[in-house]
């Protein structure tokens, strides 16, 4: 199987910044030569490029994202797997654009927050915080226009999985959307829980995988920028994950949040490389 590694070097805007640096760190430590292990044929897209612009912020991001959607697509066109390697949580616009097919797809995103606040909702005016929300339609159309995502993702077609850290107001539109919240505890107590909501997705045509690393504990991914106690075990995730991978229709997958700057003893880093193994191996194998 032939896999393309999209490395998308940003946070937010900024280059090689923060969570810009995590393509960089994940190659560095060998994920290519992993994947060529895993018996994939693997290529890596070149670095995505934001030229200098005097573009306001949303608009030069959904520039950035509609690059990230044309790799995405390129890559599918062409019989390759897109991994995407953020960067932040709005690499998931860019790859969902690139899909096609957002009435189709299904998401399950892994996180240890909801990315669900809105323009209105948010505390801190954070747009790394608002991506669930505007793949949905909730807020920012703008942004979706440029990425050439103009049809939302169905609200039904969304499992939000881990989730322990949400705002007030943003835990309310969660919890009147049609979205299925499975939050971390929850894993813990009743995998019954992850089942249906995976099973919900399981009947659509592609599914896009996305895992914010921050889902992890901090004691097992210190390299966050939004550390949130209580989180899952790596071998946790690393369940899900395949479990994700086993319903058979996923057609990319996106690793974000990984912040080098801030990791120790690279266990952030080497968190991610074993999720995408699981990920991947599951992929092989199915």
């Amino acid at each position: 199987m032939n896999i393309t590694i999209i490395g998308v070097p940003y946070d937010l805007d900024q280059p090689y910044v923060g969570k810009g640096k995590a393509p960089d760190a994940l190659l560095d430590r060998g994920l290519a030569q992993r994947l060529g292990e895993l018996g994939y044929t693997t290529v890596l897209a070149e670095m995505i490029d934001l030229p200098e612009g005097d573009d306001e912020l949303v608009a030069r991001i959904g520039r950035l994202m509609n690059k990230v959607g044309y790799e995405v697509a390129r890559s599918r066109a062409a019989g390759f797997f897109p991994l995407l390697v953020g960067g932040d949580c709005l690499v998931s616009l860019g790859a969902v654009s690139g899909l096609l097919d957002p009435l189709n797809t299904a998401v399950a995103w892994i996180d240890a927050h909801g990315d669900f606040n809105t323009p209105e909702t948010t505390i801190s005016g954070y747009l790394g915080g608002m991506p669930l929300a505007c793949l949905v339609g909730r807020g920012l159309s703008q942004l979706r226009e440029h990425c050439k995502l103009v049809t939302p993702v169905p609200e039904q077609n969304i499992a939000l999985i881990g989730a322990r850290d949400l705002d007030p107001a943003e835990e309310q539109l969660l919890l009147g959307s049609s979205v299925a919240l499975v939050r971390g505890p929850e894993l813990e107590r009743d995998s019954a829980t992850l089942d249906r909501a995976l099973q919900n997705l399981a009947g659509l045509p592609q599914l896009y995988l996305h895992v914010d690393i921050d889902v992890l504990d901090p004691v097992e991914a210190p390299g966050v920028d939004y550390p949130a106690g209580g989180g899952l075990s790596l071998a946790a995730l690393t369940q899900i994950v395949e479990r994700a991978v086993g319903l058979g229709n996923i057609a990319a997958l996106a690793i974000t949040a990984v912040n080098p700057e801030k990791d120790v003893d690279q266990r952030t880093v080497s968190a991610a490389l074993t999720v995408i193994d699981a990920a991947l191996a599951r992929v092989m194998n199915h």
